[in-house]
């Protein structure tokens, strides 16, 4: 799924943009940042990866939704629940 931010964003490298991303999944509890990948090209955000719920995917995405220079978000999370040998009968 792709967002589109804002036609007037402010021009800015892709290495802050990502850095600024980064940090704020790192702080943010409901994102499993050791499971995403994210990647910025002139603005487009693309994350990457899987998490266990619909909320993670949608946090990771908040966190990028504010960023200075983002233009675009593309959401490539994929939502895989984790299934113990329990619940597999």
């Amino acid at each position: 799924m792709a967002v589109k931010i804002a036609e007037n964003v402010a021009t800015r490298p892709d290495a802050d943009i990502l850095r600024e991303v980064a940090l704020r999944m790192k702080k943010e509890e409901a994102v499993p940042d050791d499971r995403i990948r994210a990647s910025v090209s002139d603005g487009t955000l693309t994350l990457e990866g899987t998490v266990d719920w619909n909320h993670q995917r949608d946090a990771a995405e908040n966190c990028a939704k504010t960023v200075l220079g983002v233009r675009r978000i593309v959401n490539k999370i994929a939502i895989v629940p984790e299934v113990s040998p329990r619940e597999s009968w």
